[in-house]
């Protein structure tokens, strides 16, 4: 038998709690009340703490005599479910106290003990220079490492908010010297790294995207720094209606100076960031909120905010999003596609890379690695995955997954935009995931562009299960009246608008969110002659009458090699990054750097988590690429396809059905066929057998195809 003097109780407090004893997680103490205790204990273990305090400090409305039947009833159930409680705490009638000589490893004091070394010269010198540099970085390493997020965040006690912030400004000031001794050091790529860090620690200081704009700067990565500067930008007009400083400012224009030292000025678009206050959504807001309140109670919900294109979703969602992240809640958002609905769990992949890396067993992290291949590059003790050929091990596919989704125990907010084009796998794991943890405190949204009738039975089955269970919300937008759209109009030219302007606009667009806003940027007329009985005569010129005209008004405002850009991006059918932008353009890195911020000057693109870009809007890709020529769609595919090939070349079988499409629309059946074939084997071997037989169809049809072309 073993003996339990030997075990060391793993405790963490930082980023979430977390109980492990004997190598054995510990659930039992699992309510935010229990937590908060034993944390103030552990906190504050080398003095015995009064019970009268406590009882005080835990319950300040209470009656003292209540307060103290309240701790000793929490103090009961805290014994009951600590394994071996009696040689970790210390009670008697008056006190309570954390033993300290007891085997326990805690990750508050080994992140306090990483910053206290004295022998290791933190506070000796410059960063990156001097005797002990390299020790002072190792220990300053070994702090931010252990620093997993907040102290304890499902925690509200006022107790805790010294320590909270005491905790994460110490992080910061260690993430900050990092920076600097990295950069002495010349060791670039580690400095990034510790910026990004930073940043995403306390995203509304203009300080970290300036360290990454000097970092990438210094590696050569200009459109790098150009992303850390749109990001900067976008943060700070979004939450606090302000825009970068001069600083900071600086370090940009110089990013777009010519080669001999020179640089053109940057032509300032009002407003910089197309974010306005949400206009005339009250009602869909209100029930927002609600889905919140029920879900972060413990009771899993989904909401879904439908309507049709333009009618302002995206935007509602991530109201949400922004309201929710302002309070410390974890968040995260997905989109699809409709050039992809067959790739299989792609938002459940973006999901994963948006939160913080859980702790999870190493049978958990191999299922895993099937979406998340760079896992088993990071981790090369994990066993790859096998192929999924039984129905329990799709079952534990799914189980890891939503483990890992929840695994910080907090109350968490996830988006996924576009639900209309979510694969089949998906949409099952989501009917899973919400019912995995009945007291999980998580709100899935999604938002949802009516299709063809009967184009949805995958979807259609997951909101009936969840209308049946009384776990879904239901939002449906309806157009603008017409004073909120005459609102949303002068918000968007920056300027009040004359009564006959906006019966014109509103006449024209229908009250359409989407359409009033592309209006506006498309150019507004200064003056309208008539009346709604005469008809409107627009001067100088009438208004689009179409949305697509709208947007088109706005993309020929471009320069030609930013159109030429926006064509390729538009041909990609998704999201993507700056380097597969360059390789499946024709032109180099240096010269796409003005060209990108033109198009996101322009509100073409907007940036899309830390390092990708998207389109402002669907609609946009859509005009712009329905606005090629056959042959030029053709090039273009073939140009994407190769630049994913040269991406990914590590890792072909994570975009194996994108490359496939590609080739297929380039009119290059051999190369397609040889990717659709390989996506159909690694849909197999996720189980996934509905792609995987698209993706046999697919490449069967294209080989008789060729054939009956050169019969």
């Amino acid at each position: 038998m073993t003996d339990p003097e030997k075990h060391t109780l793993d405790i963490q407090l930082l980023g979430g709690f977390r109980l492990d004893y004997a190598d054995q997680s510990v659930d039992g103490i699992d309510t935010p009340r229990l937590q908060s205790l034993l944390a103030y204990l552990l906190l504050h273990r080398e003095t015995p703490q009064s019970r009268h305090r406590l009882a005080f400090l835990f319950w300040p409305d209470s009656p003292e005599s209540q307060a103290l039947t309240n701790l000793r009833n929490l103090l009961y159930r805290l014994r009951q479910q600590l394994p071996d409680a009696d040689r970790f705490l210390s009670v008697d009638h008056n006190t309570l106290q954390w033993r300290t000589e007891a085997p326990f490893d805690l990750d508050v004091a080994r992140f306090e003990q990483a910053l206290e070394r004295p022998d290791e010269g933190l506070g000796a010198g410059p960063a990156g220079a001097g005797p002990g540099s390299v020790s002072a970085r190792q220990a300053l390493e070994e702090a931010v490492d252990t620093y997993a997020g907040d102290l304890l965040p499902s925690c509200y006690d006022d107790w805790i908010v010294a320590d909270r912030q005491r905790l994460a400004q110490a992080f910061r000031r260690a993430l900050e010297r990092l920076v600097q001794q990295t950069e002495a050091q010349q060791d670039y790529s580690a400095g990034i790294l510790y910026a990004q860090r930073l940043q995403r620690h306390d995203p509304l200081e203009e300080g970290p995207y300036r360290h990454l704009m000097r970092l990438r700067a210094l590696t050569g990565d200009r459109a790098g720094a150009l992303r850390a500067y749109h990001r900067c930008e976008t943060v700070l007009e979004r939450e606090l209606g302000v825009e970068p400083s001069p600083s900071t400012r600086e370090i940009y224009e110089r990013l777009l100076a010519l080669e001999d030292g020179s640089a053109e000025p940057v032509r300032s678009l009002a407003p910089m960031v197309a974010t306005f206050p949400l206009v005339g959504r009250h009602d869909a807001w209100s029930s927002l909120r609600e889905a919140w309140r029920t879900a972060s109670s413990g009771r899993p919900h989904f909401a879904l905010i439908n309507g049709e294109a333009g009618i302002g979703k995206t935007r509602l969602a991530e109201e949400l999003v922004q309201w929710t992240s302002r309070q410390g809640i974890a968040t995260a958002t997905a989109r699809c596609y409709a050039i992809e609905r067959e790739l299989a769990y792609a938002p459940a992949a973006a999901w994963l890379r948006a939160l913080p890396r859980p702790r999870l067993e190493p049978v958990w992290q191999t299922e895993l690695a099937r979406i998340l291949p760079d896992l088993l590059a990071e981790q090369p003790d994990i066993p790859p995955p096998g192929p999924l050929t039984e129905a329990w091990q799709r079952q534990r596919f799914f189980e890891a997954l939503a483990r890992a989704v929840l695994a910080a125990g907090q109350p968490l907010l996830l988006v996924i935009d576009s639900l209309q084009w979510c694969d089949q796998g998906t949409l099952e794991w989501l009917h899973y995931l919400v019912n995995h943890n009945p007291r999980a405190r998580l709100l899935l949204v999604g938002t949802f562009r009516p299709q063809d009738p009967g184009d949805d039975g995958p979807l259609d089955a997951l909101l009936h299960v969840l209308r049946q269970s009384e776990q879904l919300t239901e939002i449906t937008l309806s157009p603008l009246g017409k004073a909120e759209a005459a609102t949303l109009a002068e918000q968007a030219a920056g300027r009040k608008l004359e009564g006959n302007l906006i019966d014109c606009l509103y006449g024209e667009t229908e009250g359409n969110p989407l359409f009033i806003v592309e209006t506006v940027r498309a150019g507004l007329p200064d003056e309208v002659r008539g009346s709604p009985s005469e008809g409107f005569v627009c001067l100088p010129r009438p208004l689009p009458p179409k949305m697509k005209d709208a947007l088109m008004a706005r993309v020929d405002q471009l320069s030609p090699p930013a159109r030429a850009l926006a064509e390729a991006a538009a041909t990609i059918g998704r999201e993507f990054t700056f380097l597969v932008l360059t390789q499946a353009s024709d032109r180099d890195e240096d010269a796409l750097v003005p060209v990108l911020d033109e198009l996101w000057r322009h509100r073409i693109f907007r940036q899309q988590g830390e390092d990708a870009y998207d389109f402002g809007h669907d609609k946009l890709r859509e005009v712009i690429y329905d606005g090629l020529s056959r042959a030029r769609k053709r090039m273009l595919h073939r140009h994407v396809a190769q630049a994913l090939e040269r991406v990914h070349a590590k890792n072909l079988d994570a975009v194996a059905a994108r490359i496939a499409n590609h080739y297929e629309r380039a009119d290059e059946p051999e190369e397609a066929v040889r990717y659709y074939q390989q996506a159909a084997t690694v849909a197999e071997s996720m189980q996934c057998e509905e792609m995987a037989t698209v993706y046999g169809r697919r490449a069967s049809a294209l080989q008789d195809r060729s054939k009956s072309d050169t019969g």
